[in-house]
């Protein structure tokens, strides 16, 4: 029995060095991290070639409240097709971008909308996302200049400052990543007084065919404390085959 206990505590002290070791590479690791590149990985981490998902998208105002049902299909960074899937009253709706244009369709008026620059701030689907978050999320890394702040443990802070040339609503965004992951922890976004206007909130992290992926968001304004928008990912697909035309006009009134 004493010689099955000093074996335990042999192993039980090897893993804890292991682990400590392992937790000091991260750190050493990302005093010298390429913070674009990073943010780049981590824009990116729902997306493959080709991606296709369910979600449950809750909206929470001061005035009403609303949950939906979406489905949406991507390639690449530059294209992406969502469709409400319920309420029924709202099934069929969609938007489709294709790099820095985005159009909405309205099944009930049969409508479809191009949206224009002025528009691009408005909510997206009623939510506390907007039409520009969809259009240039992807793109962060080609619209700003990067530092890294600080280090605490396996989490690190990226200072994003928009490119001087780049139409941009935020004035400066931190991203606070998971480096043994490679996901987003929280992101903050600033005006351009400095103030703090907009928290997102990333959790339930699973492992999805060899990535790690937040499959929970929820996006927090500051100035609205009893309002925030929630997306939940209920099934996740990767590298999934599409008809070349898949993301079209035609594809945006399919039902």
């Amino acid at each position: 029995m004493e010689m099955e206990r000093a074996v335990l505590l042999a192993i039980t002290g090897c893993m804890l060095i292991c682990f400590t070791s392992v937790g000091i590479a991260v750190a050493q690791k990302a005093e010298d991290i390429d913070p674009q590149a990073l943010i780049r990985q981590v824009e990116t981490q729902y997306q493959g070639k080709t991606s296709y998902a369910t979600m449950h998208m809750k909206i929470v105002t001061d005035a009403w409240s609303r949950e939906l049902v979406m489905e949406s299909w991507s390639e690449g960074r530059d294209k992406f097709l969502a469709r409400i899937l319920s309420p029924k009253k709202e099934e069929g709706t969609a938007s489709l971008k294709i790099e820095d244009d985005m159009w909405n369709y309205l099944p009930k008026i049969d409508r479809l909308m191009k949206i224009p620059s002025s528009l691009m701030g408005d909510s997206w689907m009623g939510s506390h996302l907007t039409n520009d978050d969809l259009v240039k999320e992807n793109k962060i890394d080609e619209l700003y200049t990067f530092a890294v702040g600080k280090v605490e443990d396996s989490v690190a802070t990226i200072i994003c400052t928009p490119k001087s040339d780049a139409a941009i609503v935020w004035d400066k965004v931190e991203y606070q990543v998971d480096l043994t992951k490679i996901i987003p922890v929280n992101v903050y976004y600033y005006d351009e007084d400095g103030d703090l206007v907009r928290t997102m909130i990333f959790d339930k992290v699973e492992n999805i065919d060899g990535r790690w992926i937040p499959l929970r968001m929820g996006v927090q304004p500051v100035d609205k404390p009893n309002e925030m928008t929630e997306l939940v990912y209920e099934n996740l697909k990767f590298d999934i085959k599409l008809p070349d035309d898949f993301f079209s006009l035609r594809s945006l009134r399919r039902r």
